[in-house]
């Protein structure tokens, strides 16, 4: 993935960059993935008994733990994951779903022909399992996420995200989820719950980045996002 996503050292590097898009006025797309790999979860898990010694031991196994400010659990981060997240400025009555319509179209457009093959919902025992999930044939490839926050005047700055399965070898990243899981008493997950764009479409990683790239430019010049812009 070396094309139009953004190799960055970190993943606290991405996550930045995704907090200063948020931040910033006007929309804009991020698209990165992380040379270092390790795991990302919701900041509410440092409420969690044993988080500390949980995260402790994971840095220890070569997978540092992030937080972010949206909610789900823990997913793997690093090489063969990548990251788009959608920063804009909607009216006070653009909708959670809209937000989840919008990232997942964007997705299926890139992935055309093969967009319509992904089914939306909850994956059982995939990691973050969430009811906006693009699975192929019961299998997790994409996971998705929203933070929103009221601006006054009418108005919401919205960031969507989605983390999508490129390529690579999934199962380190479950049994890295998996070991983290088990110091904060949460169930296991399994690597054979999920499946990369490459391995159900034989899709190229970078030549995919291009085109999401483009699927989101095209995406965020809608007028329902710029009218409260």
């Amino acid at each position: 993935m070396t094309r139009a996503a953004l190799q960055v050292a970190s993943v606290a590097e991405g996550l930045a960059l995704e907090a200063e898009a948020f931040a910033a006025p006007g929309a804009s797309a991020r698209l990165w993935t992380s040379r270092a790999p390790a795991l990302v979860c919701p900041a509410a898990f440092c409420q969690k008994p044993g988080f500390g010694d949980a995260a402790a031991r994971s840095a220890k196994r070569g997978r540092p733990v992030h937080l972010r400010p949206t909610g789900g659990g823990a997913v793997p981060q690093g090489p063969g994951v990548l990251n788009l997240a959608l920063c804009f400025t909607a009216a006070a009555d653009f909708s959670v779903e809209a937000g989840y319509r919008l990232i997942t179209g964007v997705i299926r457009d890139a992935l055309a022909p093969h967009g319509a093959a992904l089914s939306v919902g909850a994956t059982p025992r995939s990691f973050c399992d969430g009811a906006w999930n693009l699975s192929v044939r019961g299998r997790k490839v994409v996971g998705a996420a929203q933070r929103i926050r009221p601006l006054g005047g009418g108005t919401r700055r919205v960031l969507a995200h989605a983390l999508i399965l490129a390529d690579g070898d999934i199962g380190p990243g479950a049994e890295a989820v998996n070991a983290f899981h088990a110091g904060l008493s949460l169930p296991p997950v399994a690597a054979e719950a999920h499946t990369t764009l490459a391995a159900a479409f034989g899709r190229d990683a970078g030549a995919f980045a291009d085109r999401l790239a483009a699927s989101a430019r095209t995406s965020l010049r809608a007028p329902a996002l710029h009218a409260a812009a």
